[in-house]
């Protein structure tokens, strides 16, 4: 069977955090894709006309944003309990 390439216009941003996502699920987005194709011809999967929040790169992003804000709570905390200790070694000091 020979392969025709074929080309998207995504924003590249997406298309990025899309091919890291699949490299991290070890394996490539031109196969995803692959995948996605024969089964919606397989199938007859219904296909959408709009964005999902649940598309692969969202996904991602929410992931990160949700670690990116455990680290900021946990700076915080960090910082007030440094700021408690500092007063405190001040307080012993005087």
């Amino acid at each position: 069977m020979t392969r025709k390439p074929i080309s998207l216009r995504m924003d590249p941003e997406e298309w990025q955090s899309f091919v890291a996502l699949c490299q991290d699920e070890g394996t490539t987005a031109t196969e995803q894709i692959s995948i996605f194709i024969r089964q919606c011809l397989a199938m007859g999967l219904p296909l959408c006309d709009e964005d999902l929040d649940i598309s692969p790169a969202n996904r991602l992003n929410n992931r990160i944003n949700s670690v990116e804000e455990k680290i900021g709570v946990a700076l915080a905390e960090l910082r007030l309990r440094l700021t408690e200790l500092e007063e405190e070694n001040e307080r012993l000091q005087n």
